[in-house]
């Protein structure tokens, strides 16, 4: 059994998570690989909760706007919060690796631009006349 878009999204919205229809698609295609091992092993209602969690932490690592908090009886209100960029970098990164496992594109990935480079230069000198 596999979840359906419904089903996702009301589940990733129960978390603070909202994705695009077409990125849920693209997600849900990726269990295809793990549906007759699921099958086999687990009954339906186990295996569409693994499939579930598993969606979540895929989204999870792509989303970077969660819902922090909502109001409504309509002075409808909704805040969110977001990823820092070097965290999003990173979870954008370990799900390229974690698909390429070939190492495909690997020379394509540009260096980290959030990573912090801490230097030193210090100079001296005096005043010549």
């Amino acid at each position: 059994m596999t979840p359906t878009i419904d089903q996702l999204k009301q589940y990733l919205e129960s978390q603070g998570i909202s994705l695009p229809d077409f990125i849920l698609e693209l997600l849900l295609e990726q269990l295809a690989a793990v549906q007759d091992c699921l099958s086999q092993h687990y009954p339906p209602a186990t295996a569409l909760l693994i499939q579930l969690y598993l969606l979540s932490l895929l989204a999870m690592a792509q989303g970077d706007r969660y819902i922090s908090s909502q109001s409504a009886p309509s002075g409808a209100s909704r805040s969110f919060r977001f990823k820092a960029d070097g965290d999003r970098w990173r979870a954008q990164l370990n799900l390229l690796s974690g698909l390429d496992k070939f190492n495909c594109v690997g020379e394509l990935i540009p260096d980290n631009p959030f990573e912090s480079n801490a230097g030193l230069w210090i100079s001296t000198g005096g005043c010549k006349r």
